[in-house]
């Protein structure tokens, strides 16, 4: 049978193989992560970078064939697909904006009584969201009898809800991640005692850099999803390119910037010992 649409299935099957690269850059960062600083959130942080990079390029794979009709899965199985990565990448967003708080905290003096209290406002709130998740999830496939679409879109009450959550968490995490931001900007414009001279320029360099580019990414994703959650099909039916410049401009390169980031810290030393930092962000002499 003649494919009927072609290109939309080249741009899928190329994404899927991107991220399928992108999960062996997770695999080999996490492999070659900092051995001296062994702690609970880099356990956390790549496994569930791999988690999402996999579920998207399952998602993307089988994308050509449920557009030729090849494959048939339920539009609620295909929202599971196309949204679960989405939440998982901004646990791992979540992660580095927590590194952030602390950096903040630290810069600023504030007792280690509160800093040691960050991993559990982290867990507490990465819980909540997901079991507010999981939820909407066996709501959707329960309430609603299954349907079957082409593309994924968001149909039922749970799915629209679904969608406009993922926008808020996006955007929500957009203006923390500006306000520590531009904080940690300004903060690190001038020496700092709890940090290295190199360290500090460092953090300021990367955290500039970061700000930037995850506040434009997280917002733009954001407003995309809301034009999706009215018509995704004149988004994927029509511009079959339209996917192909989404994932890979506001997924995969971030990601991987943030994956080399991590992974350029693997043989630097560490702040001094009084500070428990969650990650190798802000642990290297590198400019």
């Amino acid at each position: 049978m003649a494919l009927q649409f072609l290109n939309y299935d080249v741009i899928h099957l190329v994404l899927s193989f991107l991220y399928f690269l992108l999960s062996i850059f997770c695999v080999f960062s996490f492999i070659k992560r900092p051995k001296k600083q062994q702690n609970t959130q880099q356990f956390v942080f790549y496994p569930l970078l791999f988690l999402g990079v996999i579920v998207r390029a399952v998602f993307m794979f089988l994308q050509p064939f449920v557009r030729e009709g090849s494959i048939v899965i339920p539009n609620q199985a295909n929202v599971l697909l196309n949204t679960l990565p989405s939440f998982t990448f901004f646990s791992t967003y979540l992660i580095v904006l927590f590194i952030w708080v602390e950096i903040y905290m630290i810069s600023y003096g504030t007792m280690m009584r509160s800093i040691k209290n960050l991993p559990t406002i982290f867990n507490i709130s990465t819980c909540i969201m997901y079991i507010a998740l999981i939820i909407l999830y066996i709501l959707d496939f329960t309430l609603y009898r299954l349907d079957y679409n082409t593309v994924s879109t968001f149909t039922t009450l749970p799915e629209i809800i679904i969608g406009y959550y993922d926008v808020s968490c996006f955007i929500l995490a957009s203006f923390l991640f500006l306000f520590f931001g531009i904080s940690l900007v300004v903060k690190f414009r001038h020496q700092q005692k709890n940090f290295a001279e190199d360290k500090r320029k460092v953090i300021l360099k990367r955290i500039t850099f970061l700000t930037g580019l995850i506040c434009c990414c997280f917002l733009l994703r954001a407003a995309i999803t809301c034009f999706a959650l009215v018509d995704l099909h004149l988004i994927s039916g029509y511009w079959w390119w339209f996917d192909g410049a989404y994932f890979t401009v506001l997924e995969i390169v971030p990601l991987g910037i943030m994956l080399y980031l991590l992974q350029m810290d693997r043989n630097k030393t560490r702040i001094p010992s009084e500070y428990n930092e969650r990650t190798s962000l802000i642990n290297s002499n590198s400019a």
